[in-house]
């Protein structure tokens, strides 16, 4: 095969999965919402506050830190007005519970390889004024640090499409009845097209940093930054 035609192949596949993953149909994001609901709310009592920071209209990247995997439910539950679209690892979309992560209309990303098919559908939601969701962190926080260091997607996409970046974090201890997860949205605000992303992304981390140190309660991670400043 010539360079020609394995570039056309991968614009052929290109486009069919940005055809089948991004659609502009709501209904199965909403419904799965709306009957996780119940559910969600007797196990963790969630609590939003500032949800207006989200602008009403146009494209949106909300980042997030990721501590447990129900996070993206909280901000699912937490802003109602339109369908949040995360990127999720394929083994997860594809999965036993995939039909899950389908009916909510992830994005998935095969890790194992270069998948620029994954950033080209993230645009083209954000291009019709829609929102995404994204970890920049990547992954679970499984560590003692408040955060990981963050990968450049959340800046990228915000910078290459012009959508407003809203900072966000998820707090409490994730105990089944016996705590609250609290969802806290920070200010929006845009990336110059110029913008240094590697001075952004800190930026970005040094927001969600500073919102989870200010609202994060029962964390033994800031248990261990309160005795650090104290010493």
């Amino acid at each position: 095969m010539d360079n020609s035609s394995g570039m056309e192949t991968g614009k052929n596949n290109s486009e069919q999965f940005v055809k089948k993953y991004v659609k502009q149909d709501e209904r199965s994001y909403r419904f799965i919402r709306a009957f996780f609901y119940p559910v969600v709310w007797i196990l963790f009592h969630p609590k939003a506050y500032d949800v207006e920071n989200i602008p009403e209209d146009g494209p949106v990247v909300i980042a997030i830190n990721h501590r447990m995997a129900p996070d993206p439910v909280f901000i699912a539950f937490a802003y109602k007005k339109r369908a949040v679209r995360y990127l999720a690892a394929k083994k997860f979309h594809d999965g036993f519970f995939g039909f899950l992560f389908r009916m909510a209309q992830t994005i998935p990303v095969d890790r194992s390889r270069h998948t620029p098919e994954v950033m080209e559908a993230a645009d083209l939601v954000l291009e019709n004024g829609g929102v995404i969701g994204i970890f920049p962190e990547g992954t679970r926080n499984r560590t003692k640090n408040i955060l990981l260091p963050f990968k450049f997607g959340a800046v990228s996409l915000a910078q290459r499409t012009g959508a407003y970046i809203v900072p966000c974090v998820n707090v409490g201890k994730y105990t089944p009845f016996l705590s609250r997860v609290e969802t806290y949205f920070g200010k929006p605000y845009k990336i110059d097209k110029d913008a240094d992303l590697n001075v952004e992304n800190e930026k970005l981390r040094n927001i969600i940093y500073d919102m989870y140190v200010e609202h994060g309660k029962e964390d033994e991670r800031l248990e261990v930054l309160r005795e650090t400043e104290t010493m």
